[in-house]
């Protein structure tokens, strides 16, 4: 009963009248706020918030962040402390970090050192933390990339006892997260501060890399969880005279450019240069980011016997380049691949080993071994 009371006690001082919805100035407004069904400590809550940006010139669909608090953890508290946000991947949703990826568990065993607040949003089932400049076959255009950075880091610096600059705050994302990871960090250096981008798409011109998003602008689009999963309104197809348009061709790049903004052509290849994160590191955006940055991917790199599941070869490939690139450019980081798949034992791994590299004793040493 004491530890009920508590909890009831710890999410009314988070969000006075949390029951009542009520704007906040980060242009959020608060529908409710929860301890999460999946802990009973009070530590993980679910805030369920609306905003224009989600979706824009639509109606407001309700999407939940999900936060981990750090034992301890107080309002009111005169300590301040540091931010990870965590990023989910395609087909995802806000739960995952915390359901499939165990976070709880990962932080608890890391013995990193972390004592912070973990932030897991909503990024949409193929939302691709974008401001999508198009919109789907129902009108919507989903603003992520406004309701994450623009939006979501005030809010949580306005309602936690957080480090409210980038030297408290890092971002870290497996797959698709991955890229939003590279995306943010790229676009928005002076919000985040370290970076670790986990089996991460990092080169939009592939064919394979524009074939996943394509795919998945029919097959998901603009849905967030089961909302919209099953309705023709929220997904993105390009219509001739009226019809479908039957050319694949033209619906790829229709579909890219509605989610990522206009292409251009490179070397022959096209290419989506505001997302792509080889376009941003051949010119010069992660540079801030110098010895904070972790790239970590599977897919073997020479390693026999070896058979990685899920593209994770092309993606170990494609970060092996992007890894390449960084290096020639002057930005020093830490690489670590190994032989494994595009699954959740991978990252929690690669979490495990962020942590300790981003908050343990070996801090922001680009030389500490990988998974060590």
């Amino acid at each position: 009963m004491a530890r009920r009371f508590g909890v009831v006690l710890l999410l009314a001082l988070l969000i006075p009248g949390a029951a009542h919805a009520r704007p906040t100035d980060a242009g959020i407004t608060v529908g409710s706020m929860r301890q999460a069904a999946d802990r009973a400590d009070g530590r993980m809550v679910d805030a369920v918030l609306t905003t224009d940006a989600i979706f824009a010139g639509g109606a407001r669909v309700p999407v939940t962040v999900r936060i981990y608090l750090p034992a301890g953890y107080r309002p009111g508290t005169a300590k301040r402390y540091p931010v990870l946000y965590l990023l989910h991947g395609g087909a995802g949703a806000f739960s995952d970090w915390s359901v499939n990826g165990d976070v709880a568990g990962v932080i608890a065993k890391a013995h990193s050192g972390f004592d912070g607040i973990v932030v897991m949003p909503e990024g949409g089932r193929s939302g691709w933390y974008s401001d999508w400049p198009g919109r789907t076959d129902g009108g919507f255009a989903p603003h992520w990339e406004t309701f994450h950075v623009a939006q979501l880091v005030p809010w949580v610096d306005a309602t936690f006892a957080t480090i409210a600059d980038r030297r408290g705050r890092a971002i870290a994302g497996p797959s698709m997260g991955g890229l939003g990871t590279l995306h943010y960090a790229a676009r928005h250096p002076e919000v985040f501060g370290l970076v670790g981008a986990m089996s991460a798409g990092t080169d939009l011109r592939l064919d394979w890399a524009q074939d996943i998003i394509s795919n998945s602008g029919w097959q998901s689009g603009a849905s967030i969880g089961l909302t919209g999963l099953a309705d023709g309104a929220y997904r993105v197809n390009r219509y001739a005279g009226g019809a479908l348009d039957v050319d694949q061709h033209h619906q790829k790049l229709y579909r890219l450019d509605t989610v990522l903004g206009p292409h251009t052509t490179v070397g022959g290849r096209y290419d989506w240069p505001a997302a792509n994160p080889t376009a941003l590191a051949q010119r010069g955006a992660y540079r801030p980011y110098a010895n904070r940055l972790v790239l970590y991917a599977g897919g073997c790199e020479g390693r026999a016997p070896c058979s990685p599941t899920d593209g994770e070869t092309g993606i170990g490939a494609a970060n092996l380049a992007f890894h390449t690139l960084l290096t020639s450019s002057g930005v020093p980081h830490r690489y670590c691949t190994n032989a494994a798949g595009h699954v959740w034992p991978a990252w929690q791994a690669d979490l495990t080993d962020f942590l300790r590299f981003a908050y343990g004793p070996a801090t922001h040493a680009p030389t500490m071994p990988c998974w060590s």
